[in-house]
């Protein structure tokens, strides 16, 4: 695409395009990547294309719940199974579930925009209590993903190795699971959730403030700094990892100060992009961030998008108020996908 193109017909032809061809076209150039997550465009996109965007909300009882944003058709989820918990969401509309049954757990890939439901094969560690999972595509021609499964055995076991991880990998392309190396953390050291999935990896916030890494490519764990001048846990009470524009984001605030968004560069290093004023900062907790405009709270019975960079504040429909939501992003089309299985027989 030509970048010396008038800005309006830029929005024009990014507003209808297929999700694979945004997708693809995001990793093509900084300004059409940066243009694509225009709240003004998103909002266009999602009513030209009829693409299903939100948030699924689910309680400790299982109970779920589908918020739609801006523009956005509703979902029915329904269909799921009322035992099934949501493991982990992608960008690309699939969630993945896991089912408690009298004789073992079971996982299954869902694109709940096509109403498709598939059961996985049995993973390797059964015994093992699932402390975190991630799925992560990582080709569209023709679909690929994999989920990451990270476990640790029963308390007695885990009083030896505390901060010791089993570390289990599902690709679509083998249609197996694999056990890769465990993952050992430092002596008190643990696991902050939920991860964060962006440009084919899944970071994941630790108690010391580090980030840990997994690279889908390499299947390689590494960990890096959160930004050196908010590593103080007293002087920065309230953090978490966000998306932002597509890129890995940490949302950090002071006690009396106000929430400041952080993103990972290309050479992973942090540069601070923007501090929310007087008048913007209304939240004391952050549940995530909805689009590079947008954050998202919880607040008694309602679902709130707080628009700041001069958007507007949005509130959803109400809900229950049970004690503890988890939160999933979810944007997708209705066409059916081919979750791989074929291929491997």
């Amino acid at each position: 695409m030509d970048s010396k193109l008038p800005y309006d017909m830029k929005m024009e032809i990014l507003s209808r395009t297929s999700l694979e061809t945004l997708d693809a076209i995001r990793c093509s150039n900084k300004e059409f990547n940066k243009l694509s997550y225009d709240p003004c465009l998103l909002n266009k996109y999602k009513k030209r294309n009829n693409i299903l965007s939100g948030l699924i909300l689910q309680t400790d009882s299982k109970c779920i719940q589908f918020i739609p944003s801006r523009e956005s058709s509703s979902l029915d989820l329904s269909f799921l199974p009322k035992s099934a918990r949501i493991l982990a969401s992608s960008e690309q509309g699939i969630l993945v579930l896991e089912t408690n049954t009298p004789r073992r757990v079971l996982y299954t890939i869902c694109k709940p925009a096509a109403k498709q439901i598939l059961l996985l094969p049995p993973n390797l560690i059964k015994t093992y209590k699932t402390i975190m999972v991630a799925v992560v595509v990582v080709g569209s021609t023709p679909l690929r993903y994999k989920i990451v499964r990270l476990s640790q055995p029963g308390y007695s076991e885990r009083l030896i190795w505390p901060s010791t991880y089993c570390c289990e990998v599902f690709d679509s392309i083998t249609w197996t699971w694999r056990q890769l190396s465990h993952v050992t953390l430092p002596h008190s050291v643990y696991l902050i959730g939920p991860s964060i999935t962006a440009r084919g990896s899944i970071y994941i916030l630790l108690t010391n403030n580090d980030v840990m890494k997994f690279d889908t490519y390499s299947e390689e764990w590494t960990t890096f700094s959160s930004p050196n001048t908010t590593r103080d846990i007293e002087l920065y009470p309230y953090r978490k990892l966000v998306k932002y524009e597509g890129k890995l984001g940490f949302a950090c605030k002071q006690l009396n100060g106000f929430w400041e968004f952080w993103v990972l560069t290309i050479d992973e290093t942090w540069e601070k992009t923007y501090v929310l004023n007087k008048d913007e900062d209304t939240m004391v907790s952050l549940n995530r961030l909805y689009d590079s405009n947008t954050s998202v709270t919880l607040d008694d019975n309602k679902v709130i998008f707080h628009g700041f960079k001069g958007d507007e504040n949005m509130t959803s429909s109400d809900i229950s108020s049970p004690p503890h939501y988890e939160t999933f992003l979810l944007r997708s089309d209705f066409e059916p996908v081919d979750f791989g299985e074929n291929k491997c027989r």
